[in-house]
């Protein structure tokens, strides 16, 4: 039997910026559909997100980008499990590429 549960977005966190010369435009995708962004972030900066989130059915595939004028960065994808996540507090993952640094805060709750 298939579970629903809500991924909740709490707050994104950039230590170190992909682009060199302005902020980054981080776009976070969820199964496939765009839940956040483009945004726009410093070095340093936090996003709070909240009011961002996605129903999905088991795991939950979440993708963060970097929206550019060419072609966007790929800063890599996580996979939330809804069984295992579910009722566990806000909980972190991070997302490391050449040049960058980031951190997600999210929750899983019941849909």
């Amino acid at each position: 039997m298939s579970t629903k549960y809500r991924l909740e977005l709490v707050k994104l966190h950039c230590t170190r910026l992909q682009d060199s010369v302005t902020k980054d435009e981080p776009q976070i995708d969820v199964n496939g559909v765009r839940v956040y962004g483009p945004g726009s972030i410093g070095k340093g900066d936090t996003v709070y997100l909240s009011g961002h989130s996605a129903t999905f059915v088991n795991t939950a595939q979440v993708h963060l980008v970097e929206v550019d004028s060419g072609p966007d960065d790929d800063m890599g994808t996580v996979t939330i499990k809804g069984a295992t996540d579910i009722d566990r507090g806000d909980q972190k993952r991070e997302f490391h590429r050449t040049n960058s640094d980031y951190e997600l805060t999210y929750r899983v709750v019941a849909a």
